[in-house]
């Protein structure tokens, strides 16, 4: 059975003077069976995309999470919600993701907004064009999400990080 993973990409993309990233969401059985998605899904320079890291998906805000083929009917749905905030001594904007576990995107900012970049200013808030990236997580790869609530699991950390180059050399 497949296993739902996140992938964090990291490469150049065009003129770009420092390192791009980018997440995305494949469930796969091995992980080497979601490179080809991945270089399909690059908007950078294909030559120059690597693997950062990547963690399975098993549980999130107090629910189980599992791959199936059967669509799931259930009122909770699972989000990726990536804010951006700032410091006042540092230029760059800060990032922090996570997911959760709730009935409408507006109600997974709000829980994001709650845990996510505590202590930073000009958190992208209040509508969710504000917010970098909501999305809803129901099919990935064919297979449909199912969550069991769970209250006691734990949240899923890197199975793997480093650099692992990926791309395709011309």
């Amino acid at each position: 059975m497949s296993q739902l993973y996140m992938f964090y990409l990291g490469g150049n993309a065009g003129k770009s003077n420092i390192e791009v990233h980018d997440v995305q969401f494949v469930a796969v059985e091995k992980i080497e069976e979601a490179y080809p998605l991945l270089r399909e899904v690059w908007f950078g320079d294909k030559d120059k995309l690597h693997l950062d890291g990547y963690m399975p998906l098993t549980w999130a805000d107090g629910y189980n999470i599992a791959m199936s083929h059967n669509e799931y009917h259930g009122e909770m749905r699972l989000y990726f919600v990536n804010m951006g905030g700032y410091q006042k001594d540092s230029l760059a904007e800060a990032h922090e993701f996570g997911f959760f576990v709730a009935c409408s995107a507006e109600e997974a900012k709000e829980k994001a907004k709650e845990s996510l970049l505590s202590g930073y200013d000009q958190l992208h808030k209040d509508n969710l064009k504000d917010v970098d990236d909501c999305l809803l997580l129901k099919q990935v790869s064919g297979y449909y999400i199912h969550l069991t609530e769970n209250p006691h699991g734990q949240p899923d950390k890197p199975e793997w990080q480093g650099y692992r180059p990926i791309g395709i050399k011309d």
